[in-house]
């Protein structure tokens, strides 16, 4: 393996680094997490749109085979010779060739020899896949959540009126899912007591009590009770009947 490449073995694929807080406002962003205007600070974006711009590419197949060469040499069958290593690198490049760049650190190298009987071997492809895969879907993660960390700043930008109704109740969605997901209580609607009104026939048999002991109340009382007999259906006779009629004789 040591004829693959005349790279340094320490050598891996330049890509952006990610500090640990752009990293943490990443993660948050790709789970849905709703951010504020505050939250997009001009630091945070800038770093946000390099990450976007690189983070994800993958490494050339000269950056792979200096990671493989580090490998080979702590491992007990490397493959020897110029033809067999190149194959390996072949076929390690064939299989994981698209994974971003940032997986082929020394940190996951070390990972693979560290992991116990298993890592001493060089590994098979599949091996190596399952073994970088965590690491290339935390950093896709990443990534993807600093391109919506720039869109949102794009639109925030461009948006200095203010949110829409619809943003707000988009907003108001991915909030209450993040309180649940978070083992917070929805708040319950309050609900208010309900006062019975009183009917139509109570209302008039009210006024006519009224009316016979207040009949100098007549003047007033009088056209309510025409109007809640209407609603009934009942029609004032041109003939004095009852209670009502009799007041308007008196006056």
């Amino acid at each position: 393996m040591n004829e693959i490449t005349t790279t340094q073995g320490r050598a891996v694929a330049s890509t952006t680094e990610i500090s640990a807080d752009l990293g943490a406002v990443a993660d948050a962003v790709s789970r849905g997490v709703p951010m504020l205007p505050r939250d997009l600070t001009p630091q945070r974006v800038g770093e946000a749109r390099a990450v976007a711009e690189g983070g994800a590419n993958a490494a050339s197949p000269v950056h792979i085979a200096s990671w493989l060469k580090a490998l080979g040499a702590l491992t007990v069958n490397a493959p020897d010779g110029r033809v067999r290593a190149a194959e390996a690198c072949a076929a390690v490049v064939e299989i994981c060739g698209d994974m971003p760049a940032a997986v082929w650190t020394p940190e996951t190298r070390k990972a693979w020899v560290t992991q116990g009987e298993r890592g001493k071997f060089w590994p098979a492809p599949a091996e190596l896949y399952a073994h970088l895969l965590p690491y290339a879907e935390k950093i896709r993660r990443r990534v993807e959540g600093c391109r919506k960390i720039v869109a949102l700043a794009e639109r925030a930008g461009k948006r200095p009126e203010g949110v829409s109704d619809e943003e707000r109740k988009a907003v108001s969605a991915q909030m209450a899912a993040w309180r649940k997901s978070m083992g917070y209580e929805e708040a319950k609607p309050v609900r208010r007591p309900v006062v019975a009104q009183p009917s139509v026939t109570e209302r008039l048999t009210a006024y006519r009590k009224q009316l016979a002991a207040e009949p100098e109340a007549g003047v007033w009382i009088l056209p309510l009770i025409e109007k809640l007999e209407a609603q009934v259906g009942r029609n004032v006779p041109t003939e004095p009947r009852g209670l009502a009629e009799s007041a308007v004789k008196a006056f």
